[in-house]
C-alpha cells in the first residue's frame, strides 16, 4: 500500500509536491500537499531510479522532466524532456498493473518523502 495519494517530482525544478495518505498523528491527512524544495527535494529526486531505469530501458538517452505518481488510479505519468528544440514535452502514461509495479519499485522514494512529508507537517503545526 502506497503511503500517498499523490505524488509529483519536478526534475527541471528540483520540486516535489506530495499528499500522504496520513498526517502526522496517524490521521487522514486533509489540507494543502506538502511541498519540497531544494536540498530537500534533490535529496527524493535522487531516488527516483526505477522510474528513470523503467523509461531509459524503453527509450534510450531521454530525459525525465517530471513524473506524478497517482496510487488511487494506479497510474503514472513520465513527462519527458524534447529531444529537439522544435518539440514539446512528451507524456507516457503507465497504467495498471504496469504503473502499481512501478511504484512499488519505488519503495525507498516513497519512504523517504514520508519522512520529510512528516517534518514539514510538524512544521506546519507549529
Amino acid at each position: 500500500m502506497s503511503l500517498f495519494v499523490s505524488y509529483k517530482l519536478r526534475f527541471h525544478e528540483s520540486h516535489v509536491r506530495a499528499v500522504p495518505v496520513c498526517d502526522e498523528a496517524g490521521r487522514t491527512f486533509k489540507g494543502p500537499g506538502v511541498d519540497l524544495r531544494g536540498a530537500e527535494a534533490t535529496t527524493i529526486l535522487t531516488l527516483a531510479g526505477p522510474y528513470r531505469a523503467w523509461i531509459e530501458e524503453r527509450e534510450p538517452g531521454v530525459l525525465l522532466r517530471s513524473l506524478v505518481a497517482d496510487s488511487a488510479k494506479g497510474r503514472v505519468l513520465l513527462t519527458l524532456e524534447p529531444m529537439t528544440p522544435e518539440q514539446r514535452p512528451r507524456v507516457v502514461r503507465i497504467d495498471p498493473p504496469h504503473g502499481e509495479q512501478l511504484m512499488a519499485s519505488a519503495r525507498e522514494l516513497e519512504v523517504m518523502l514520508a519522512a520529510a512529508c512528516i517534518e514539514k507537517l510538524r512544521q506546519r503545526a507549529t
